[in-house]
C-alpha cells in the first residue's frame, strides 16, 4: 500500500512539476506611471483600514477549508490536515500574537505564536518535537499575514518595490515586492509580492517564500483573496485560495471565514497556553 501511494504521488509530481513559476524580483524596467512601491502599499494599506491598525486590539475568526490530496502527502506536517480542518482563531495585531484552535478527524492542535516563540498543544498534551514547532510557526506567521493582510505588513512600509503589472482576468494589478527580516516562522529572511488591484487599491494576492523550515526552504506559496468583508473601519480578506507556485505548481489550500468580529479586548493572557479564557473562546460572530 505504501509503494502504491509514493507511486501515486510521484506521478501526480510529474504532471505538475512543469508549470511551477521562479519568485517574482524586481525589475530596473519597470514603471512608467510615476507610482511608487511605497505609494502603492500605503493606498492598499489605507483602503483595508490602516489607518485605524492601532485601534485593532484583536482580530477574532472562524475557519472552514479544505485541503488538497496532493499537498497533504507533500506537507504532511506542515500542513497538519488531521488536526487543521475548522478552527477559532485570534490575533492580537499590535503584539504580534496568533492563537488557534484547531479540529480535525484526529482531534485538536492549540498553536500560541507569540514574536519569539511557539507553543503547540496536540489533544491538550503539549509537543515539544522541533519539527512540529518549526512548522507550526511557520503555517502560524502566514495565516497571521493571510487574515490581516497588508494590516499585517506596517513594518515593511517604505521598503516596497515596484514590479511590472500583470493582468488576470481582464484586471489589472499592481505589483510590489520586498524583502522580510525576520522571514515566515523561524527564517531569517523571506521574500514577499502583494498583487494590488489597481481600482479598488484593496490587496489581491499574497505571494510568498518559505524558508522557515526543512520541507520548505525553495518553496513559494499565494494566497488569492477571492471575497473581502468589511466590519467597522477595516476590509478583511473572508475566502482565500492558496496555490504552490514553485519548486512544483499545484492547488493547496481553499478557506473562508464563518465568523469574525474584533476588539474583544484581549490580551496574552486570555490565548496563551493555560488555556483560552471565557471571552477568547466564544466563537468568532457567525457570518449570514
Amino acid at each position: 500500500m505504501k509503494i502504491r501511494s509514493l507511486t501515486l504521488t510521484l506521478l501526480l509530481l510529474s504532471f505538475t512539476v512543469g508549470c511551477a513559476r521562479t519568485f517574482p524580483r524586481p525589475d530596473l524596467a519597470c514603471c512608467g506611471d510615476g507610482l511608487s512601491g511605497e505609494q502603492i502599499f500605503n493606498r492598499s494599506f489605507t483602503k483595508h483600514g490602516g489607518e485605524h491598525l492601532a485601534e485593532l486590539n484583536d482580530l477574532n475568526v472562524g475557519l472552514d477549508g479544505k485541503w488538497k490530496f496532493l499537498i497533504t502527502r507533500i506537507q504532511p506536517l506542515v500542513t497538519d490536515h488531521k488536526y487543521r480542518v475548522v478552527s477559532q482563531e485570534r490575533l492580537l495585531p499590535n503584539l504580534g500574537v496568533y492563537a488557534a484552535f484547531y479540529t480535525g478527524p484526529a482531534g485538536t492542535k492549540k498553536v500560541v505564536r507569540t514574536r519569539d516563540k511557539v507553543a503547540v498543544f496536540y489533544n491538550d498534551k503539549r509537543s515539544l518535537d522541533d519539527d512540529v514547532l518549526q512548522s507550526t510557526a511557520l503555517t502560524a506567521d502566514a495565516f497571521f499575514i493571510f487574515l490581516l493582510g497588508p494590516l499585517s505588513l506596517e513594518r515593511l512600509a517604505g521598503n516596497f518595490q515596484r514590479l511590472p503589472d500583470t493582468f488576470e482576468n481582464d484586471k489589472r494589478y499592481f505589483r510590489i515586492y520586498a524583502q522580510m527580516q525576520p522571514g515566515i516562522g523561524f527564517s531569517s529572511r523571506d521574500e514577499i509580492v502583494l498583487w494590488i488591484d489597481a481600482e479598488s487599491f484593496l490587496t489581491y494576492r499574497v505571494h510568498i517564500t518559505l524558508e522557515g523550515y526543512a520541507t520548505t526552504k525553495g518553496a513559494h506559496v499565494d494566497v488569492t483573496f477571492l471575497e473581502y468583508q468589511g466590519i467597522d473601519r477595516y476590509t478583511f480578506p473572508s475566502k482565500f485560495h492558496e496555490r504552490v507556485r514553485g519548486p512544483i505548481a499545484i492547488d493547496a489550500h481553499s478557506w473562508h471565514l464563518t465568523g469574525i468580529d474584533i476588539n474583544r479586548g484581549l490580551a496574552l493572557e486570555d490565548v496563551d497556553s493555560d488555556g483560552w479564557s471565557v471571552v477568547a473562546g466564544d466563537n468568532a460572530k457567525r457570518l449570514e
